[in-house]
């Protein structure tokens, strides 16, 4: 039966004061501030007003995330992280602390240099249409979780001519996005315009069903009965295909990108999730553990021992496994096998689901 395991933070079942008075104000320890929900799960926010019976639990809060951060599908399983906050959080001037693995491996991977300056922009989308070798028009339609780029000085004439736009609109845009001016020999500079290396951070963590409104499996539900009494509760269960579907539709575009923009994109999962593609896909992604980044590049993080008795109410993801190498080796082999089945199945098994189940139709052409 599926459980919240983490509850704002907190495991659910070693939960006590300090996790209290942490859920009371809806707070994400990863981000070091208030929880969002992982940025996309509005719909499932908690009406306090409507649910007054919350009111205690949130004093002074009028709507509140549902603050799931992980599912523990079996007592004897690894939890499924739910949350991208959770994974890693690259917002804010400030990082929690108990998120330092994961910065440091993200910093080591993308060969970040120590001391040199970098920005990071989150969600950035990118709706074009461009022509490929052949001439032929293509569209591109996607979003980044995160871009980490350098700095560098730039005049504003040269902006304006990178960019496409007049003087006067690049001071416009640039204000509002508080970048820093500066006069040199009678020009003014953008001292802060991005640079290179560029680096893409991709953030895949897994999707919940649907639940059932009936059996208050639904996330918001669940978040509320967990809130009132942790250890009776139901949670949804995970949707692995949905998961992995979505990663696998972006996976080698957005790692292409990042080689076209001659920089990289690092994809940051569970190591869960990565089991789960080993054993679903052609692509066995232990044949690409490494230490060096190449053109698709995978960071795994897990949670360890659950079960020891010293382990904090807040569980620190501190093991890590990163996977390298290229798109496609040859015509067979490379990341392109993730899009691949792992084995087709005998045949008599279609035969055995076709006869277990009664036909819809009948076909007569």
């Amino acid at each position: 039966m599926s459980k919240i395991f983490e509850l704002f933070g907190f495991r659910l079942d070693r939960w006590n004061e300090e996790a209290a008075c942490n859920r009371a104000k809806a707070w994400c320890p990863f981000m070091d501030r208030i929880c969002d929900g992982g940025g996309n799960r509005y719909l499932s926010a908690l009406d306090i007003k409507k649910n007054p019976s919350l009111a205690s639990y949130f004093p002074g809060l009028d709507v509140v995330q549902s603050g799931v951060c992980s599912l523990r599908l079996r007592e004897t399983e690894q939890p499924w992280i739910v949350c991208p906050r959770r994974l890693l959080s690259l917002k804010g001037e400030s990082p929690s602390s108990l998120q330092k693995h994961a910065r440091q491996q993200v910093v080591r991977r993308a060969s970040l240099r120590s001391g040199k300056v970098y920005r990071i922009w989150s969600e950035v989308k990118i709706k074009i249409d461009t022509s490929n070798v052949d001439d032929e028009m293509k569209s591109f339609d996607y979003t980044f979780d995160y871009v980490i780029a350098g700095v560098e000085r730039r005049r504003l004439s040269e902006v304006a001519s990178l960019l496409g736009l007049t003087e006067k609109k690049v001071r416009e845009v640039a204000k509002n996005s508080g970048y820093t001016f500066a006069q040199r020999d009678g020009e003014t500079w953008i001292d802060d315009f991005p640079a290179d290396p560029v680096t893409i951070i991709e953030i895949m963590t897994s999707s919940t069903s649907g639940g059932d409104k009936n059996k208050r499996t639904q996330i918001a539900m669940a978040c509320e009965d967990a809130v009132k009494d942790p250890s009776n509760h139901t949670g949804p269960g995970i949707n692995y295909r949905q998961v992995w579907a979505r990663m696998v539709s972006q996976l080698i575009v957005k790692s292409e990108v990042g080689i076209a923009w001659g920089g990289r994109t690092i994809w940051l999962i569970q190591d869960v999730l990565a089991d789960y593609i080993s054993k679903t896909t052609a692509l066995d992604l232990n044949k690409y553990i490494s230490e060096d980044p190449d053109e698709v590049n995978i960071l795994a993080f897990g949670y360890g021992d659950l079960d020891d008795a010293d382990s904090p109410p807040i569980c620190p993801l501190s093991e890590s496994t990163f996977y390298s190498g290229p798109i496609s080796e040859g015509t067979t082999k490379g990341f392109v096998e993730i899009v691949k089945m792992g084995a087709a199945p005998d045949k008599s098994h279609v035969w055995r689901s076709l006869f277990s189940k009664a036909p819809c139709g009948s076909f007569v052409p």
